[in-house]
């Protein structure tokens, strides 16, 4: 039944390279209804160097930066890289993986895991690490409020075999919190440092699990990430592990010291953000638990490149360009912090879908803060596109953006070839998404395939 399944799944998988569509779902879709336990079979060998990463924001970063540090390791490594992280998903990245006897021929595994996917993934895959980023507000149209898909999370956890580790944001009090009720060694990362925080108005407070009293903040790094405390009952952050320090960031790179035990690092990055200082330290954490050697991890942050549409710097007509993925207020805010600190003219693109895999509610446009952003950062054109661009366009126009300066293009190809007439100095900033990011990335390709 294997093999049958695997080879259905291929031939699902040519077929959709044939048709030009994405195939990164649907051939374990079809592979999964052949053989319903299809996962647990195909990754029944590894043994070892399996590692699962859940969470609101930062998954594809941070299992993209694992998978590359056990690669550079010289492990070859399963990855669902194009970020379908259900169940289907991660079904496809194995039989893209699999031969065509149904074996694969793989040491290593690497899943990005959609959170409420997470309690069969567990079971079936028997991961010896899980690394969980943080929990914010997100689709809440498909899962609900946001204590529920941490419940469901922990119920996960609780399915680990008793040898697994589970990695925590120690400074994300809905992921800490979680470190309390699981029977796995927990480890905790987090950040030490006097740096800047984003002030954020998609804060979602915590209340102490212990008392009910809402937490305090020593400091707040961005969203409710920080250094909390319960000023009732004493609870408070957890001492983390592995701490990063001494952090510079500018739109280079990042540069921090790890803390770890009685050594102290130093890491080097390409990518940019203090978002992305967390899923570099989820990462190395990740690699020191997997046994891999220092000089390895530093090797592969430094020449890590991040993935298609998560802060990808590429050129529209020969314009500069920067495109981020935007899927909650949290992400929203933090991306358009981090381009303001650019201190650049910018032109934006903002494109936004409502299909089932963005979510049907795009109220939470809304809760970002863009008048915060829009006072101080120079921004001559946004266009809004995709399906809901007339609501992006609402929202901007209420934000006291200039709408003789606001463009609603609901093609994605002609906003693209739209603003780079536009821009003559300024960074083009895209900023689609999930399903809008499909777009871009389909429009770049075609204009690569034209030169």
């Amino acid at each position: 039944m294997k093999f049958l399944s695997v080879n259905l799944g291929k031939l699902v998988n040519i077929s959709c390279k044939i048709t030009g569509k994405g195939g990164t779902s649907l051939p374990g879709k079809i592979a999964l209804k052949s053989d319903s336990k299809l996962i647990k079979k195909l990754i029944e060998p590894i043994k070892e160097n399996k590692v699962i990463i859940t969470g609101t924001n930062g998954k594809t970063t941070t299992s993209g930066l694992i998978a590359y540090i056990l690669a550079i390791s010289g492990k070859s490594v399963v990855h669902n890289k194009e970020g379908a992280n259900m169940k289907t998903g991660i079904a496809t990245a194995l039989i893209k993986n699999s031969n065509f006897l149904g074996n694969l021929d793989k040491n290593a595994a690497v899943f990005e895991v959609d959170e409420a996917n997470m309690p069969v993934i567990i079971e079936e895959v028997k991961p010896n690490i899980v690394v969980i980023t943080n929990f914010f507000r997100d689709q809440l149209d498909r899962y609900g409020e946001l204590d529920t898909t941490v419940e469901k999370v922990k119920e996960a956890l609780l399915k680990l075999p008793e040898d697994s580790i589970v990695l925590l944001n120690a400074d994300e009090p809905f992921t800490a919190s979680i470190g309390d009720e699981i029977k796995s060694k927990v480890f905790y990362y987090g950040i030490e440092d006097n740096l800047e925080g984003i002030n954020s108005s998609s804060f979602e407070q915590k209340y102490c699990p212990i008392c009910g009293h809402k937490y305090k903040y020593k400091r707040i790094y961005y969203g409710q990430l920080g250094d909390y405390y319960c000023p009732n009952c004493g609870k408070k952050r957890p001492n983390p592990h592995f701490k990063a320090t001494n952090i510079f960031l500018n739109e280079d790179g990042i540069n921090f010291n790890l803390y770890y035990k009685d050594k102290i690092l130093t890491f080097k990055s390409r990518l940019i953000g203090i978002y992305n200082v967390y899923n570099l330290l989820a990462a190395i954490s990740a690699g020191i638990l997997l046994n891999i050697n220092f000089s390895t991890i530093s090797k592969a942050t430094e020449s890590y490149w991040p993935i298609e549409g998560r802060l990808q710097k590429t050129k529209i007509k020969n314009k500069k360009a920067i495109i981020n993925l935007i899927k909650n207020p949290i992400g929203f805010e933090s991306t358009l912090n981090m381009l303001s600190q650019f201190n650049k003219p910018l032109n934006l693109l903002i494109s936004i879908n409502d299909n089932y895999a963005d979510g049907r509610d795009v109220s939470w446009l809304w809760d970002v803060n863009l008048e915060d952003f829009l006072s101080k950062t120079k921004v001559n054109y946004i266009i809004t596109s995709g399906l809901r661009a007339e609501d992006m366009a609402v929202r901007l126009k209420y934000a006291n953006f200039d709408i003789n300066k606001i463009k609603v293009i609901n093609s994605i190809d002609k906003a693209l070839d739209t603003i780079s007439g536009l821009t003559k100095e300024e960074l083009i900033a895209v900023l689609p998404n999930y399903t809008s990011l499909y777009e871009v990335n389909k429009y770049l390709n075609s204009q690569e395939d034209k030169k």
